[in-house]
């Protein structure tokens, strides 16, 4: 019992988790329910908060995203293991014990066993004229999140990696008006060009301008020739990068090239391969939608809950039998 003690109280939590969007809620409340002594940390600005509804969602469908996190933080209020704090997470180092210090901006320190990293992506969006304005309304990277709004209407693929491939035989599910156009510096191969011309996709050059209409959508796209395309749904394949920097700095690995470029790697669970460490929700190499990242915190926390049983620690408050 004297071990199991010495355990619990050598840090000041069992999970610190980073990001409180649907990964990083989902995972604290199955912590919570666990009897874990956990800290969420959560700076904020969601990737998806430019939209205004969140889709795929299991009795949820059509929610705002900042609606969303605010009922899932308030379902956190009975589980008083769990601690929210709303603060960005500037930096975290792995102690000697193998344990981790977290350091918050207001220059606040933690300690914890485990780590659940859920600080997603940023999309590194083209330098468009009207582009960024319209993201999250006029301008998609996902069909399965965007694409019953849209469907029938013309749609543009603004390729920029050769992830625009695989996206725009995709989007021949919602559309079969579609115009692909390359980004200056990303070259579409005459194989592809020809294959994709047979499917009835034409190809244009790169877009000059996207013009706003009402609702946020997109009233013309602007070509550099000068061309106009008129009203379309715009879907583009920006690169991404990590929001933070911390889990590479702690040794986790990011895929270099293919559909999974700038994610962190995971196994099925979550873990990182760096002890202690669980990468969730859009800054792995899951399935990029709410309702996949709250699953992958879900399944993390138990993963680490598992863990913590299996080592002999037991939650606070329950006695080992004697």
């Amino acid at each position: 019992m004297a071990d199991q003690t010495a355990n619990e109280n050598r840090t000041d939590f069992e999970v610190a988790i980073v990001g409180g969007g649907p990964a990083g809620l989902s995972a604290a409340l199955t912590l919570g329910r666990a009897r874990r002594n956990v800290v969420l940390f959560d700076a904020g600005s969601p990737r998806n908060a430019p939209s205004p509804a969140a889709h795929n969602v299991f009795t949820r469908d059509g929610a705002s995203p900042l609606e969303l996190n605010r009922i899932g933080r308030e379902q956190l209020s009975p589980y008083s293991s769990v601690q929210v704090r709303e603060l960005n997470v500037a930096d975290v180092v792995r102690r000697k014990d193998d344990t981790f210090e977290l350091r918050s901006d207001d220059d606040g320190r933690v300690t914890a066993q485990q780590l659940i990293f859920a600080t997603g992506l940023v999309d590194e969006l083209p330098q468009i004229p009207g582009l960024r304005e319209l993201w999250g309304t006029g301008v998609f990277h996902c069909p399965y999140c965007h694409g019953w709004e849209v469907r029938d209407q013309p749609f543009v693929l603004i390729a920029q990696s050769p992830r625009a491939s695989h996206l725009v035989h995709v989007l021949r599910g919602w559309s079969e008006n579609i115009t692909l156009c390359a980004s200056e510096g990303f070259e579409i191969g005459d194989e592809e060009r020809q294959s994709l011309t047979q499917l009835g996709v034409r190809i244009r050059p790169a877009v000059e301008a996207v013009v706003g209409g009402a609702e946020g959508r997109v009233a013309d796209v602007v070509l550099v020739d000068g061309e106009r395309l008129g009203p379309a749904a715009v879907f583009t394949t920006a690169p991404v990068r990590q929001r933070s920097s911390i889990p590479q700095q702690l040794g986790c690995t990011v895929h270099g090239e293919g559909m999974f470029a700038g994610l962190i790697k995971v196994d099925e669970r979550g873990f990182s391969g760096v002890p202690g460490i669980w990468v969730v929700g859009d800054a792995s190499q899951g399935f990029p939608q709410v309702i996949a990242a709250a699953y992958e915190g879900t399944l993390a926390g138990a993963m680490i809950n598992n863990e913590l049983l299996m080592a002999g620690q037991l939650p606070s408050g329950v006695r080992a039998p004697h």
